[in-house]
């Protein structure tokens, strides 16, 4: 954005099996996606993206989809009142990830 110092500083594919957010039916879940924003104030904001696979909205999202997107919401919500400011999103087929990046930086 020109004349604004928000920007991404990193972004990339979260690599399987190097973040286990554990599921209350057990097991565990990867996130797909992450970025680091900086905003203007100079803080850093680390961002998640659960890629949900092949549907038009949340309300087509198989059950243990909707299962998998609420245990990483509690999972993060913790770690947020530890103190580490983490926010995640959900990327449905419709709403690709550069449009979620710029909707962070609006």
């Amino acid at each position: 954005m020109p004349g604004d110092s928000r920007c991404v500083i990193v972004c990339g594919k979260v690599p399987r099996k190097t973040s286990a957010i554990p599921f209350i039916t057990g097991g565990t879940y990867c996130p797909d996606f992450m970025y680091v924003v900086k905003k203007k104030s100079g803080e850093k904001e680390l961002n998640i993206v659960f890629e949900t696979k092949d549907v038009e909205n949340k309300t087509d999202l198989r059950r243990e989809e909707l299962v998998k997107i609420d245990c990483a919401r509690v999972f993060f919500d913790t770690l947020t009142l530890d103190g580490y400011k983490v926010y995640f999103r959900n990327q449905l087929r419709n709403k690709e990830i550069q449009q979620i990046i710029e909707d962070v930086l609006a």
